[in-house]
């Protein structure tokens, strides 16, 4: 193969080969239709190299692979690096403008290509089941009320929606019709079952978050959120170890909202036992210290999740959870608990939960023992562990699982099905300079197992060294709020797309 076309392979697949191998993707991608494949990755090096809302189709497959689609349905002029995301693993069926249907057919006929005018005739109700719809910047669409009609007649059977708009009140262009809040409003007139909506970055340069983002589900559990009632019984599991700053609060997060909680607490050196014991007198609280006979000299966490596996078969829970105690997990809907959003997904037919991840920084040395470290915790980024799937929520459906595969990042049952946006995942691992420096170097490094070091685990304070600084800097960093954060980072919140930036 030329140097120049293996330069243009590894630069165009760059963006989607993770997690795979670019060679793997590679392969995957051309080897179904070789001379398709190979135009497509041609075409979408040779475009500019401004991307218009990056983040959108990668979403869209994203949204396509949880809903179990064969079809991608795009309303718009999707440009090359948008149709790689989808390209080989949908059918794509294209409604284009009509002066743009002839060069669609030619330069990717991988596809199926129609005019936007033939958005009205009737697709089949096998194909639309089976299908996603991504339709951009419909501020430049002639006839909204008529591409509105044909969505809600797709989305009697389309599990899922994807819609785009400029936002007038972030934006400069004169001619875009609406702001976040007159968009929502218009979809929900229509009669559209508005899953989530914010913004999304609109081009690859600045990422500025200027242009909307509706999703539109074909049944909603937004609008059908239901509290649950009080025989749903949750329980979480909670590994402990030298904890005792943070333990009392991290276990109210859930007693308060009536989920049960069982910790395995691993012969801590400082109080957290002891508080513990001292909370469960008046709580739904059970702890056991692990492993029973007494201190172990490593953090055996593979025989931990075999003792949580064992639990599940032990404990009468419809739902299990598990978290670590610097963990705070959230539901993707604000002022939702997340045990009533886990009743309202379950009662939609879903009995798993995945999660994106933001890290919290220390931004000074203020926290004190005993404080909600959720409210004192304001400044965060986007935490990329080694695992992608954060599934640590799931139905307790009878059938074994399985954790210990993944070091716990997923949960393997017969029969699951993921919800497809995952909820929230509030990481506090770090409360202070000095508390950083005795936990990271003096705690946890001297207590990793080699035997699960050499399986790939416990490796992400491998950077750290001593002299490290766990405190960091305000301006580097975002300032978390509930509202702001589920609009500004919808995507990336809902499914991690774009939380690597």
């Amino acid at each position: 193969m030329p140097s120049k076309f293996r330069k243009l392979l590894r630069k165009s697949l760059g963006p989607v080969a993770q997690p795979v191998t670019r060679v793997v993707r590679t392969a995957q991608f051309i080897s179904p239709h070789p001379r398709h494949g190979l135009k497509l990755l041609a075409s979408s090096w040779s475009e500019r190299q401004v991307h218009p809302q990056p983040d959108v189709y990668p979403f869209a497959r994203y949204l396509a692979e949880r809903f179990c689609c064969s079809h991608v349905i795009t309303v718009g002029k999707p440009s090359a690096k948008d149709l790689i995301n989808l390209y080989p693993t949908f059918e794509i069926i294209g409604f284009t403008p009509s002066a743009d249907v002839d060069f669609y057919r030619k330069q990717f006929a991988f596809g199926t290509w129609r005019k936007a005018s033939e958005a009205e005739l009737p697709l089949a109700e096998d194909v639309l089941s089976r299908a996603a719809i991504v339709c951009t910047d419909i501020h430049q669409v002639d006839n909204t009320k008529s591409l509105f009609d044909s969505l809600g007649a797709w989305l009697n059977h389309c599990p899922v929606c994807i819609l785009t708009t400029g936002d007038r009140a972030r934006s400069d262009d004169q001619n875009l019709k609406w702001n976040l809040v007159e968009f929502e409003e218009l979809l929900l007139s229509e009669g559209f079952n508005v899953e989530f909506v914010g913004w999304t970055a609109s081009d690859n340069i600045t990422y500025d978050k200027t242009t909307i983002l509706a999703v539109i589900t074909k049944d909603s559990i937004a609008a059908q959120i239901k509290t649950a009632p009080k025989d749903f019984r949750v329980v979480a599991f909670m590994a402990a170890y030298n904890e005792e700053d943070i333990i009392v609060q991290s276990v109210k997060k859930w007693t308060d909202q009536g989920i049960g909680v069982h910790v395995l607490e691993n012969w801590s050196s400082d109080s957290t036992y002891e508080l513990l014991q001292d909370f469960s007198s008046h709580s739904p609280l059970t702890v056991e210290r692990f492993p029973k006979d007494g201190p172990s000299d490593y953090f055996e966490w593979a025989a931990m999740l075999q003792r949580i596996e064992s639990l599940t078969k032990e404990i009468e829970a419809d739902w299990f959870i598990r978290r670590g105690a610097d963990e705070v997990l959230a539901s993707p809907w604000q002022g939702v608990s997340y045990k009533d959003a886990l009743y309202s997904i379950d009662q939609a037919g879903f009995n798993c939960v995945d999660h994106t991840i933001i890290e919290f920084h220390p931004v000074d040395n203020g926290f004190k023992p005993g404080m909600d470290h959720e409210a004192y915790f304001k400044h965060f980024d986007f935490k990329n562990f080694s695992h992608s799937n954060q599934r640590k929520a799931w139905k307790n459906s009878g059938q074994p699982i399985s954790t210990i595969a993944s070091a716990g990042h997923d949960v393997l049952f017969e029969g699951r099905r993921v919800y497809p946006f995952k909820f929230l995942l509030k990481h506090y691992s770090v409360r202070s300079q000095s508390h950083g420096e005795k936990k990271v170097f003096r705690e946890r490094k001297a207590r990793w197992n080699p035997k699960e070091r050499a399986l790939g685990w416990h490796i992400h304070y491998d950077s750290m060294r001593e002299g490290h600084q766990f405190v960091q800097a305000k301006s580097e960093k975002a300032i978390f709020s509930e509202d702001d954060f589920n609009k500004e980072y919808l995507v990336e919140r809902l499914s991690g797309v774009g939380a690597d930036r």
